[in-house]
């Protein structure tokens, strides 16, 4: 199966449900949709992110550690018989994601721990995981389901996205499950918004974004769906 190497750079802000009414009414007369997605409505994702016996993506992220990797699953159907592999990178705002695809079948007997799955496809990307899951004993940790509004421009390989009521579950890790019962990430009444771009954020674009009047933060909806229980809105920092 195919895989993708993408290179960008990104930048985080939680943004309030008026904020976020707001830009997607600008961005939709400047940008085009995703074709994944419709504006005030998105599309669904759901990621199934993978750490070691001794939470090492965890740990490097609570650290401060400038480079740093997550593993997950993604899928954006429950009856999907695709699903993506990914590895991201990440170095202060440069992201660098490795992502393979793999069978349905492939990824539940990966997730029920038969990591010799991955060696099946000869694939470097799923190769480089297997080696890493079986030297840290990797295993899944929590599920985290939200909905994307999308919008990109070619020109300069910019997507924007805002990520709506993120949710999780550490208990059930079943991917394909239908019936999984998530609690919010995020105690406050915001969504995530993403800024990714490759060489340069058009000084017009921040304009139209108005990106001063955001809260930038160095978000992780792992990091978020890690917390079994919240029980301040200042733990969402």
């Amino acid at each position: 199966m195919t895989d993708l190497n993408i290179r960008r750079h990104e930048l985080k802000y939680y943004i309030s449900n008026t904020e976020y009414y707001a830009l997607v009414n600008r961005l939709v007369n400047i940008l085009d949709p995703d074709r994944h997605s419709i504006p005030h409505k998105g599309y669904f994702i759901r990621s199934l992110y993978f750490d070691s016996h001794d939470d090492e993506s965890l740990v490097e992220k609570l650290s401060g550690i400038q480079f740093r990797r997550k593993y997950r699953m993604r899928i954006y159907s429950l009856n999907t018989e695709i699903v993506k592999f990914e590895i991201k990178n990440k170095w202060n705002n440069q992201i660098f994601k490795e992502t393979a695809t793999i069978s349905r079948e492939s990824a539940i007997r990966i997730i029920d721990g038969h990591h010799d799955e991955l060696l099946q496809y000869n694939n470097p990307i799923l190769n480089k995981i297997y080696s890493k899951f079986t030297k840290g004993a990797f295993s899944p940790r929590v599920i985290i389901d939200y909905t994307r509004d999308a919008f990109i421009y070619d020109f300069f390989n910019l997507r924007i996205t805002i990520d709506k009521d993120p949710r999780s579950n550490n208990t059930d890790l079943d991917l394909f499950s239908e019936d999984i019962h998530t609690v919010p990430v995020i105690l406050e009444d915001k969504q995530i918004l993403e800024i990714k771009y490759e060489s340069c954020l058009p000084e017009y674009i921040q304009r139209i974004l108005q990106l001063d009047a955001f809260e930038r933060s160095a978000i992780s909806k792992y990091t978020l769906g890690r917390r079994f229980l919240k029980i301040n809105s200042w733990e969402d920092n």
